[in-house]
């Protein structure tokens, strides 16, 4: 819940952006140390002022690491949507400042992204707390026990493919939604195995198997990160990225990578080594275009690049 993953809407009308003061970022300092469990503080824009030593076990950094840095850093990309709605439920359960009613805050079980990249889940109490003279909001974390654990294993299981391990359909365009909601510049890579069928004519089944799995292993180990990678259909995957707009993307460039991450070395298999070979296609967003008009250009530049290679 950040900028990054809120919009201004999501944020009080009449909210001034005024920088955290001093005295208010000690009081904050004061008030999550007396918390007897993982606590973090941070502005109605979403930028972390304050936590506790206890939040470092849950988030795996130091305060001084979280002070400072938006709240997205700590949200899964797929959960970013979820947290949007969830801060303005928020917003609605409570009064506007000044009002002697008392607002509800909202417990929910919640992914966060730790400082090293993984992802753990816990129970976590939201709500808003005057500090200061100024409002907050102010999450306490708590890591699940196993029987929520169980719950996020299953939800986890879901959204991933069984043979590859990447993310299913669904949960990948989700990612990419979220970007382009958010007019993020994307570039996505349609990319197919080529003659899996003839594989699985040569060798079985469970070679074609072997080739889905390390073609897909590879792209997602070559994948930087903030990118997400999945099974788009059969021998399809889809990769995605947003970037920085004034550098721009070379798409001729990063086709060619993925090709080479996938295809450099063989797929072995029984005694055999296959050969891997793929049709790459990479789209880049423009203005305006939406979700399914730019998966509809990189499958048809993917195809380009299979009937040229063919040739």
């Amino acid at each position: 819940m950040s900028e990054g993953v809120m919009n201004e809407g999501a944020v009080r009308a009449g909210t001034v952006r005024e920088a955290v003061t001093d005295a208010q970022r000690a009081a904050v300092a004061d008030f999550v140390a007396a918390v007897p469990m993982a606590a973090m503080v941070h502005s109605l824009h979403y930028e972390v002022v304050g936590a506790n030593i206890l939040c470092e076990g849950v988030l795996g950094c130091t305060v001084d690491e979280m002070v400072g840095r938006p709240v997205a850093d700590f949200v899964p990309l797929g959960d970013r949507a979820s947290a949007t709605r969830m801060a303005v439920q928020l917003e609605q359960r409570y009064p506007a400042a000044g009002s002697t009613e008392h607002g509800r805050p909202i417990g929910a079980l919640r992914r966060v992204r730790r400082g090293d990249g993984e992802v753990v889940s816990c129970w976590m109490h939201v709500g808003l707390s005057t500090i200061a003279g100024r409002r907050f909001i102010v999450a306490l974390l708590d890591l699940v026990n196993p029987v929520a654990d169980d719950t996020v294993h299953w939800r986890d299981r879901a959204e991933r493919d069984e043979l590859t391990g990447l993310l299913r359909r669904g949960a990948l365009l989700a990612h990419v939604d979220e970007w382009i909601l958010a007019d993020l510049p994307v570039a996505l890579a349609f990319v197919d195995v080529d003659r899996l069928k003839s594989i699985n004519d040569a060798h079985g089944h469970p070679a074609g198997d072997a080739m889905l799995e390390a073609a897909g292993r590879r792209l997602q180990q070559w994948s930087p990160r903030g990118s997400v990678v999945g099974r788009y259909a059969g021998d399809e995957f889809v990769f995605a990225v947003t970037f920085d707009r004034p550098k721009g993307l070379d798409s001729t460039e990063l086709t060619e990578s993925v090709r080479s991450a996938i295809c450099g070395e063989p797929v072995p298999f029984g005694s055999n080594l296959l050969e891997v070979s793929v049709s790459v296609g990479v789209a880049v967003r423009e203005p305006g275009e939406s979700r399914d008009r730019l998966i509809q250009r990189a499958d048809a530049l993917m195809y380009r690049d299979k009937a040229a290679r063919s040739s």
